[in-house]
């Protein structure tokens, strides 16, 4: 397979993974939002439902969006939104600013699988698409074990509230160290689907 095709995969790999991550870390700080914030179980499940709901209400949308832009910069600015929507809930002093952080991580997050997937497909066109999909899925997997797991060990010294700033500054880092490159490598498979 061509090394773009594998820079590709690569991009959509590794957003995969963030957003992933993003999701399944919820799972760590649910019960640790119940104690602190004092939530019922509805409320603990509304956290959850808006951050998932946003994620989906966003996804076909983003699609429609990017047959008219383009995946790449969507896809990035899509990882940046989410992982601003967790670095400002870890200044959160209420349920209902905690609320309004998920739904916008969750709109944000709303873009990688649509983009990430079409991208796959499409540089593997001619290739081992299967193969490629499956590692497309594999690392989201590994995101959803990985930091939930690398979340709940940093909660005894950093607290929630560092732990998901933390992760927060590694999902901007996706974003935006390789923002360039990563627009570069999409822009030149949006230009091949022309």
């Amino acid at each position: 397979m061509t090394r773009r095709a594998r820079a590709v995969l690569a991009v959509a790999c590794g957003a995969h993974f963030i957003h992933d991550g993003f999701s399944d870390i919820l799972y760590v700080l649910l019960p640790v939002w119940a104690t602190e914030f004092g939530l019922s179980f509805a409320q603990v499940g509304l956290l959850k439902t808006l951050y998932t709901g946003g994620m989906a209400s966003f996804q076909v949308p983003a699609g429609l969006l990017a047959e008219r832009r383009g995946e790449a910069g969507l896809l990035v600015a899509g990882t940046a939104v989410t992982a601003l929507g967790f670095l400002i809930a870890g200044l959160t002093g209420s349920f209902v600013a905690l609320l309004a952080c998920l739904v916008v991580a969750g709109l944000g997050s709303g873009c990688q699988h649509p983009l990430s997937s079409s991208l796959v497909a499409r540089a593997y066109e001619t290739g081992p698409r299967r193969t490629a999909l499956g590692t497309y899925n594999f690392s989201g997997d590994l995101g959803k074990v990985a930091v939930p797991a690398a979340v709940a060990l940093a909660l005894p010294w950093l607290g929630w509230r560092g732990a998901v700033q933390v992760y927060g500054v590694v999902g901007l880092a996706a974003a935006a160290v390789p923002e360039r490159s990563t627009s570069r490598i999409l822009a030149s498979s949006e230009s091949e689907r022309s």
